[in-house]
């Protein structure tokens, strides 16, 4: 199976949770803002340093979305107004879906959704 890597799968990849770290050596990607928005969060809490050492360790697992991605996004983000995703998930999991792979998170709002993977 191939995946779809979210911020939150990032971020305990990271940290080191060994749930996650199958997820890593299965074909997996994540969006370059996916990474802007890991990058931030170690950025506030590691420092820079750690967040750079993270962006490199991703870096060859991150695209970028085609312009394509933004309406069908943007209309599951309409359609699913009252769970309050954000863009970036939208945006991930249209991608996800768009491509064929699964997309790991942790977020329970994604729970029933096709294609989709929680662990925590």
């Amino acid at each position: 199976m191939k995946f779809f890597l979210d911020t939150y799968a990032l971020i305990e990849i990271v940290k080191g949770n060994q749930k996650f770290q199958r997820y890593l050596e299965s074909d997996a990607i994540t969006l370059k803002d996916n990474l802007a928005e890991l990058y931030y969060y170690l950025l506030r809490l590691y420092g820079e340093n750690f967040a750079n050492d993270a962006l490199e360790k991703f870096s060859s697992i991150a695209t970028e979305y085609p312009i394509g991605i933004i309406p069908k996004s943007m209309s599951f983000k309409h359609t699913n107004h009252k769970t309050k995703f954000s863009y970036i998930d939208c945006i991930g999991y249209t991608y996800a879906l768009e491509s064929k792979r699964f997309f790991l998170t942790g977020d329970r709002a994604f729970g029933g959704m096709k294609n989709v993977e929680i662990v925590r």
